[in-house]
């Protein structure tokens, strides 16, 4: 007797969609047209076969891909399976049944060159048809791990090339008694420029030197040998600078985009002993939307906000109205930006931690009259000349001298983290303009309207984060190179403000859930210095 295996065969009838489902979906058609993002894809090169069966309609697969990464089917063989079996895709693609292989060349050819316009489009046609207000913008960072072998990293060479450059100079004072080492380092033109003109004067062959055991080489040829040698390794060096250039340090031969980076856990498994890679993700959020997004290879937050909001003016128009930030932000050069474009400073400073909770209160504040500052015991602060035992640290900084330190009641606070506290003076680097921006920021952030910023920053922007990597289980990358995983990232994000969009498609509207001040909220004021009694 058999257990599994069915003798009749049945006719199996596929089920409607519930009306609901069809209405969710023609509700995001319904975006999708509006939002004009037809034409983009009308406009793209898509290659499809002059020979053979039809091609696939590109904007209802542009539909389907949408809404799998929507229910985070993101890898193309779920794609695939999706599009086969799920009655909501068929409804979308009319029954067609496309590839992961199709998928793949749709996503490369047409969303990966136009991911940032693509979702600058959606998301504005979102926000135009529910009107939502946009004028907080809220700013936050995550890292996510890269598709690439942890194993399989690369750091710039520094100190091996300081050596082999100091190795290559010894040689060519070995061609040239007269040869006088330059500071600049050797590249590898130079080097090979002066191997062979070496080789003409000394009528050396270099294609035909002789090599093994028990061969004996003439000086000339021994010293070419060891040239040639150095050039391999300079070229090595200076490809591997060229790939991490400017700003980072470090890539993976796996995906040589990513940069090594200590993720979220890795502060608690060990921070610096287990580094990953992975790019930086940085979101812009506003009313439960992403309004917009970008990628950098940057491993701290602080060089990401000029970038992003050059893109959000861009592809926008125009620039946030009010923007909030953690301290990961809250550096000079992010303050005159947002100074400069006249947004609303709602960005905590570096130190705004330890002043909120007075572990490390302020020392010294701004007096306006006289351009200057003043210490916590009332002092004015003598602005002197830097030298060599203080260097100037900031751009447009100066270096102050407070004295009357010993017989302060605040030197327990002043002068904690100080060794030589014998002295009766206090040195301290600072900077007028900057000073400037953090009083403005905290004034801003104390007020009842940035308590209120300050509170929903944490709902909102974290809440972004969380949607993604809790409720979609996106927590790696499965596409390598920049422009791919930007095109990734950019998916994902639409697929959270459509999930967003799906759950307030009856009522077309935002319904406000988020914290609001009570009337009788007050100003926030940070604790202050008491002065301490000696004796």
């Amino acid at each position: 007797m058999s257990y599994f295996t069915s003798l009749e065969t049945f006719f199996v009838v596929p089920l409607n969609c519930s009306d609901e489902e069809i209405q969710k979906i023609d509700f995001l058609l319904m975006i999708l047209e509006k939002s004009g993002v037809g034409k983009l894809i009308e406009e793209a090169e898509y290659k499809s076969s002059k020979y053979g069966r039809k091609p696939y309609d590109p904007y209802k697969l542009f539909a389907a891909v949408i809404y799998c990464f929507t229910v985070h089917k993101g890898t193309l063989r779920n794609c695939e399976e999706m599009i086969r079996y799920d009655l909501r895709l068929n409804y979308i693609l009319a029954q067609e049944t496309p590839s992961y292989k199709t998928i793949m060349e749709f996503i490369n050819e047409i969303i990966v060159p136009s991911a940032c316009l693509i979702f600058t489009k959606i998301t504005s046609a979102i926000i135009k048809h529910l009107n939502i207000d946009v004028s907080d913008q809220y700013l936050d960072g995550t890292k996510i791990e890269a598709n690439a072998n942890k194993y399989k990293f690369v750091y710039k060479p520094r100190k091996h090339w300081e050596r082999l450059d100091a190795n290559i100079k010894n040689l060519f004072s070995m061609f040239d008694e007269t040869y006088t080492p330059e500071k600049e380092r050797i590249t590898s033109v130079e080097l090979s420029l002066r191997l062979k003109n070496y080789a003409e004067k000394e009528e050396v062959d270099i294609y035909n030197i002789p090599s093994g055991k028990g061969i004996r080489l003439a000086k000339a040829q021994k010293l070419i040998k060891l040239g040639y040698k150095y050039l391999d390794k300079l070229l090595e060096y200076e490809e591997k600078n060229i790939i991490c250039g400017p700003n980072r340090n470090s890539y993976y031969k796996t995906d040589k985009d990513a940069t090594a980076m200590a993720l979220k856990t890795d502060y608690y498994s060990g921070h610096g002993s287990n580094m990953h890679a992975a790019y930086n993700v940085q979101f812009l959020v506003s009313s439960g939307f992403i309004t917009f997004f970008g990628v950098f290879q940057d491993r701290t937050d602080y060089y990401t906000l000029i970038p992003l909001l050059d893109k959000y003016e861009l592809y926008y128009g125009n620039y946030p109205v009010n923007l909030c930030a953690d301290s990961g932000y809250g550096v000079y050069s992010n303050y005159d930006y947002l100074a400069r474009h006249g947004i609303n400073n709602y960005v905590k400073h570096l130190g705004w931690n330890g002043e909120s909770s007075g572990k490390n209160p302020q020392r010294f504040f701004l007096n306006e009259k006289e351009n200057g500052f003043i210490c916590l015991n009332g002092n004015h602060g003598k602005k002197i000349p830097f030298d060599s035992r203080h260097h100037q640290r900031k751009k447009h900084s100066g270096l102050y001298c407070f004295e009357g330190c010993l017989n302060c009641p605040y030197e327990y606070k002043c002068r904690d983290k100080i060794k030589n506290r014998d002295t009766d003076i206090r040195l301290a680097e600072l900077s007028v303009k900057e000073e400037k921006y953090k009083k403005q920021t905290r004034d801003n952030l104390l007020s009842i309207r940035g308590i209120e910023i300050r509170v929903n920053r944490s709902i909102r922007a974290e809440g972004a984060f969380g949607e993604m990597k809790q409720n979609m289980g996106f927590v790696r990358l499965r596409r390598r190179g920049m422009k791919k995983v930007t095109a990734e990232i950019m998916l994902m994000c639409l697929g959270i403000n459509i999930r967003k969009l799906f759950s307030v498609y009856k009522k077309e509207k935002i319904s406000n859930q988020y914290w609001k001040s009570k009337e009788d909220t007050s100003p926030q004021v940070f604790p202050q210095v008491r002065p301490k009694k000696k004796g």
